[in-house]
This record gives C-alpha cells, structure tokens and sequence, in this order.
C-alpha cells in the first residue's frame, strides 16, 4: 500500500513475521497524522510487528516523534507488539539522542538489523 500527502510518502508491506513500514521525505505536522491513523489500523488488524524504516526521511519535526511515540506507548499496551525503527540519519538520530528517545525506541542502523531485532 502507498499513501501519503504534504511530502511524505509511505509504503506498508507486510509477511508473515512482520509489517515493513517504508517512509520518505519529511515526517511533519502535515504528514503526521495521517501515518498515525494508518498505523493504528494495522495494528487494530491484528499486526503484532512493526519495523519502521526511516532511511528516506529527510525531516521529522515534533509532531513526527510525537505520533512515533503515542504508537510505540500504544502498541506496548498490546500483547505481543513490537515496534523497530531503523535507517536514521544523523540529524534525526541526534534528535532522538537530545531528547533522549533512544532509550524509548528500539533503534537499529539498518532494516537487516531491524528483520533480526522484530524477531528476537
């Protein structure tokens, strides 16, 4: 599925392990919300697993690690959920380290690192 609108584009495949969500460009007030309600219907559908691929993110504002975090808070109120972010550039995994979300997140480098970590 591809969706997306106000610069950012994303893509949500899923397999039997996993759902990979795939972003591209600016995660915003803008984009935000929309990406939240399309998360919050996989996981409604049941998906249990979660890696969120930010390699082609050039920008995420507040409202961007906002929606990041109210999933990750609501998919651990769910049995079984597990959420990856991999591919953060270094502005964005600056960000993360500055507010200090690092230790809120599971963060890998890289979407290998990411189909390891969704299964460990």
């Amino acid at each position: 599925m591809l969706a997306g609108s106000k610069g950012l584009t994303f893509e949500m495949h899923e397999n039997d392990t996993r759902c990979l969500v795939s972003l591209e460009g600016d995660l915003n007030m803008f984009s935000a919300p929309e990406l939240r309600i399309n998360l919050i219907k996989k996981l409604d559908a049941g998906v249990r697993k979660f890696i969120v691929d930010l390699t082609q993110v050039s920008f995420v504002d507040s409202s961007g690690i906002g929606v990041l975090v109210s999933f990750v808070s609501l998919a651990r109120k769910t049995d079984g959920t597990k959420v990856v972010l991999c591919g953060l550039n270094s502005q964005i995994r600056n960000i993360f380290e500055v507010t200090r979300l690092l230790s809120v997140f599971n963060v890998v480098d890289d979407l290998a690192a990411a189909e390891s970590a969704i299964l460990a």
